[in-house]
Formats: structure tokens, sequence, C-alpha cells
């Protein structure tokens, strides 16, 4: 089975919609309008864990018959078959308002190889996504070593990347005559400590949970699991069932036995993923240091001692880049 994560992996705006092209589209379409402009600017005769949200847990008892009451029904000594409880599994999951999930991830799988130049296609690095299921106020970073790692953030709408990584991977997209015009060390120093903001226009984040699960679902549907037999465990504590599927990609499915049946875990060969802090995830907040494009292009062009005027036309130059995409 082939499983992509997250590209806008950064809908990955989003990591992200669950196809992995248009991830890998979404988080290059920051960085790309980037270079497009950098570029524009050298063509003017140039030679560029599990706590939960604000809220105080409730102290009040819950009424008989409510579904307080049904999540604390007593656990079944055998665990439904996979294909009994998996549609109410992803029910429940695309249901929810919030979630985290944490694992560590190929970079070859989620195509990371492709978007940070001189990372190895077996490196395994750690991955987590916190906040909102439609990502639309949700942080996502990855980690793979120094060099190889960033953050990304989108709160309400508006996406934000932190600048150190955005300067590691606007260099990396630029043509190798502007990127030797430009000095990576002023470039670092311009971003250091800051985020880089971008407009959504409105629309989600750039990756949802919500879309990797659809395709996840989308994945499992395709293949004959209805008849995995799983086993009544505990693990940290907690009732789950756990599923076996033995083949050529072994993998293990780690559902909840208590309460709403959220997948808890994932793993196979090449990967791992938990999921915790369903309906209870921290959302981001809008980060206190933020640059806008415009101030990047502005400190590269002044320190280059290269003419600005095209900066003033630089929304039309955003948007003919992104239709090229």
């Amino acid at each position: 089975m082939v499983r992509r994560f997250p590209g806008n992996l950064c809908n990955t705006g989003g990591m992200m919609n669950a196809n992995t092209a248009g991830h890998r589209t979404a988080l290059l379409k920051p960085v790309g309008l980037a270079a497009v402009a950098l570029l524009a600017l050298t063509a003017c005769d140039n030679p560029f864990d599990a706590s939960g949200g604000d809220s105080a847990p409730s102290t009040e008892e819950p009424a008989e018959g409510t579904e307080a009451e049904a999540g604390a029904e007593e656990v079944p000594e055998e665990a439904p078959t996979f294909g009994e409880i998996q549609e109410e599994m992803w029910e429940a999951m695309l249901a929810a308002d919030s979630v985290t999930i944490e694992g560590e991830v190929q970079a070859a799988e989620a195509d990371l190889d492709e978007l940070f130049e001189g990372i190895d296609e077996d490196a395994v690095g750690d991955i987590r996504i916190s906040g909102s299921l439609d990502g639309s106020d949700a942080e996502m970073s990855y980690s793979a070593g120094e060099g190889n790692a960033f953050t990304q953030r989108t709160v309400e709408g508006t996406e934000y990347f932190r600048g150190e990584d955005f300067g590691t991977l606007l260099l990396a997209e630029l043509d190798d005559e502007v990127a030797e015009a430009v000095d990576e060390d002023f470039l670092n120093r311009v971003m250091e400590d800051q985020w880089v903001e971008f407009s959504a226009e409105g629309e989600a984040g750039a990756y949802s949970a919500e879309d990797i699960f659809a395709e996840w679902q989308s994945e499992l549907a395709e293949e004959d699991l209805d008849g995995l037999t799983g086993e009544v465990a505990e693990r940290e504590g907690q009732e789950v069932f756990v599923y076996t599927a033995e083949g050529d990609d072994s993998r293990e499915y780690v559902v909840s036995a208590e309460g709403e049946p959220y997948l808890l875990a994932w793993e196979d060969e090449e990967s791992s993923y938990s999921f915790s802090q369903w309906d209870a995830a921290e959302q981001p907040e809008t980060p206190e240091n933020i640059i806008t494009l415009d101030e990047i292009f502005e400190a590269v062009a002044e320190e280059q001692g290269w003419p600005t005027d095209d900066l003033e036309d630089l929304d039309n130059l955003d948007e003919d880049a992104s239709g090229e995409q």
C-alpha cells in the first residue's frame, strides 16, 4: 500500500490535500512565489501531550442515558472484526474537532526527499500535526536532522512558515546563478526568529488531518480487511482493540475500546503514528514576530543594490505564479 503524508506538508493549506502531489504543490507554492519574486528583481538588469484545551474539565455528573454514560460501557470480552468497527471508527474520527498526530515517517514516503535538497530518501524523521481537523487552525512540524526541518502554522486561514526553515527552502528553489548572488547568512538573519506570513485567501490550512483521514479511509476500503480479527488489550492504561494485518506490508491498528472508537495508533514497516488529544488538541496562536514576503524582498534588494519598483506589482506576480502551478 502506498500511503503518502501531507504535503502543504505544508493541504501540507497542510504536512495538505490528501493527494501527495497536491501536498507538494501546496508546500512549494509559497516558496515558489518567493523565488519568482526574487527572480523578477534580478531580471531588472541585475546579475537572487495529552492535555486538553483552556477549559477546565466539567465536574458535573453525566445524566442517565447520556453519551458520557454510554461511553463508559464495559469493554466487550472479544474485539469486533475490523469490518464491524471500521465505518464507526472513521465516522468518529472525521466528526472530531481536533487531534494531535505524532510519528515517524520515511522522507521518501512523504516525498520530503524531493522537497529538501540533500535529504536521504531513507532518512526517518519526526512529524507532528496538532490542531483543528480541517487544518484552519493547526500546526505541523517535521524534523529529519539539521537543515531538514520545518514548522508551518495556520491560524484562521492565514499561514505562517518559520523563518529559518523558509530561508533554506527558498534558496534551494532559486536558480543557481540567483542563489549565488544572495548571501545566505544575510537571508537567514533577515528571517531569524520570524514567521513568514502567507494569506490563504479564506481557504483551509495548508494541510489537514481531515484530508489525511479521508485518504487513508479510501485506501483501506480498497483492501480486504473486513474479516481482520483483533484482540482486546491494554495500552498505556487504556482498553483498546488491536488489529494486526500480516503480509508484504505488515501493519497494526490500535482502536479505542472505550468511548468513541478513535484510531490511537497505526504502524507499518516504514512508519508509525499515534493519535491523541481527540477533541482536545490545542490550537496555535498567531505568531508574535511576523515578516511578509514584501519585507523579505525589500531587504534582499536593498542589500544587493537592486531596484525595488517591481515590488509594487508583487500581487500580480503572485497571481501569475499561482496560475502556473
